[in-house]
């Protein structure tokens, strides 16, 4: 069977137009809303596994992400925050730092101080925020 020029015409367009179709399916950002889950509970931020910049009550096996520098007796420790809250927060007003009550950005952090304890015990200090902290008097 040989086809003629104007049908091969008309499946290379429909071909074209299915293949567009589905790239666009499955490499655009969904325009469906996501469904919201339900808020995760908070504590307070002194509390152990509780996250200090945005109060949300750790999970088994969550962590903070942190970075720590090298020191003796105390550390400066940076607190960037938990999987709720960073690196990207559902809702940026929860990240809030607990020494100047001001909500911290996207980019910023906590400063803090660890000190060790004897029996492999911590006590992180926190400073304040890097807008706070830093801030000219």
């Amino acid at each position: 069977m040989i086809l003629s020029i104007p049908s091969i015409t008309v499946l290379v367009i429909v071909g074209t137009i299915l293949l567009v179709f589905a790239y666009s399916l499955f490499t655009l950002p969904s325009s469906r809303k996501k469904p919201v889950g339900t808020p995760r509970a908070t504590g307070n931020p002194g509390e152990s596994g509780v996250c200090p910049v945005c109060k949300t009550i750790l999970k088994n096996k969550e962590q903070l992400k942190t970075a720590l520098f090298p020191g003796e007796t105390d550390r400066l420790c940076h607190i960037f925050g938990c999987p709720t809250c960073h690196p990207y927060p559902e809702d940026p007003s929860i990240r809030k730092c607990p020494v100047c009550k001001k909500i911290v950005p996207e980019g910023s952090y906590l400063i803090a101080r660890l000190f060790e304890r004897p029996g492999n015990k911590r006590h992180v200090h926190i400073l304040g925020c890097s807008e706070c902290r830093f801030k000219k008097r």
